[in-house]
């Protein structure tokens, strides 16, 4: 009965990649506003799976009613890898100023589903969006700040396009890098340039990093024709890091409680709140004996703080231990793997190797690993089910 159970899971894991083997290019038609304009459109329906399959085309957006579909229902053959599909496009007489857009949607058909695979009946569609951007009077310029580089070096990209109805002769950007407190650290001079109607282009400048590590805040005011637009974009500097500087305990006495006292350094430009470490002891056989935790601390950004906690020694011989130092901040977790040589009457903290890790991260690696193994299971027992199925023959 297993394998039966089995047997269907692939099936049904076979007939979800199938259904959503759909795809449909261009994704995005982009045209320019002209009162009553009439255009006819071209996209590519893809059928990757090479399966029959039965098509709905129907439209959805803003512009709903501008779009004359050609065909509201598709159908594809096995054999069919592609389909072209048309529609036309009927501009209104008046539309405000600004973008407007639609959708056309292709799905595959409700009635030739599967019932195994209702669950992901909203995955079962693709869509091209149509833009229209209709002009702003006069002079207008629209954008976005990009940011590109490493700790060192940092570009800024100012993307401009012209979404008023006459040419602009001179467009440039002054970039101002603000830091976590708001404190200006430096500004930037962009290039300058013309824009057409309807242009895009680049506005660039570049930084050589003299700035410690942590986040910052990127506003690019551009200047044209003595209009003015704002454009923000946020970057980092480095990593986001609390740095454990020393770890040494004092006044100790074998079968007390020793403290730890651990020196941390906020390495980022903003405060790290509600952090904390824990200490995991562990014997030779690596069997745990301990496991303690401090309590949690703010620490302001480039300051350094004593996190302290205790651990209770009680029945615990002479020797040398193995212990994870974890500092948990934010979403990471940062690990030192250390030795305590415990004497009569002093603990020596010896060697501090690091490991960072996101909680986030690690998330996503442990999902992504049991994928892989989930997909070589599927692969191993098809390969079974065809096997025997031949020896039976």
């Amino acid at each position: 009965m297993s394998n039966r159970l089995f047997c269907a899971f692939i099936l049904l894991m076979l007939c979800s990649s199938s259904v959503l083997a759909l795809g449909i290019t261009p994704g995005r038609t982009t045209l320019s506003y002209e009162p009553g304009k009439q255009q006819t459109v071209m996209v590519t329906v893809i059928n990757s799976d090479a399966k029959d399959v039965s098509l709905a085309v129907y439209v959805r957006g803003e512009l709903n009613e501008s779009i004359v579909l050609g065909d509201s229902s598709l159908r594809m053959r096995a054999d069919e890898k592609e389909k072209q599909l048309s529609f036309e496009v009927r501009l209104p007489n008046a539309l405000k100023p600004g973008l407007h857009t639609a959708e056309v949607v292709v799905a595959q058909s409700p009635e030739k589903l599967p019932q195994s695979t209702a669950t992901v009946g909203m995955a079962l569609a693709v869509a091209t969006q149509v833009q229209v951007y209709v002009p702003y009077p006069g002079k207008y310029v629209e954008g976005e700040l990009k940011v590109a580089g490493d700790d060192a070096e940092k570009n800024f990209y100012a993307v401009v396009t012209n979404r008023g109805s006459e040419r602009i002769e001179k467009v440039k950007a002054a970039i101002t890098i603000f830091d976590a407190a708001g404190k200006k650290v430096k500004t930037l001079e962009t290039n300058e340039l013309a824009l057409a109607p309807s242009e895009k282009r680049e506005l660039s400048a570049h930084w050589t990093v003299d700035a410690p590590r942590g986040h910052y805040t990127a506003r690019a005011v551009v200047t044209y024709d003595g209009e003015q637009g704002l454009f923000e974009s946020s970057f980092d500097i480095g990593e986001f890091a609390l740095e454990l500087l020393d770890l040494y305990v004092k006044d100790f006495t074998l079968g007390g409680i020793a403290k730890f006292n651990m020196l941390v350094e906020n390495k980022w430009n903003e405060p790290i709140t509600q952090a904390y470490a824990r200490m995991r002891v562990l014997d030779s056989s690596f069997t745990e004996l301990a496991d303690v935790k401090s309590a949690s601390y703010d620490i302001p950004s480039g300051e350094k703080t004593t996190v302290v906690y205790y651990w209770d020694t009680k029945g615990i011989i002479e020797g040398l231990y193995n212990a994870n130092i974890l500092l948990y901040y934010g979403d990471k977790k940062t690990q030192h793997d250390l030795k305590l040589d415990v004497s009569e009457r002093s603990i020596q903290v010896i060697g501090l190797g690091r490991v960072v890790s996101s909680e986030t991260g690690g998330s996503s690696n442990l999902v992504m690993t049991l994928g892989v193994i989930i997909g070589f299971l599927i692969l191993l027992n098809v390969l079974w089910f065809v096997v025997l199925r031949k020896r039976k023959r």
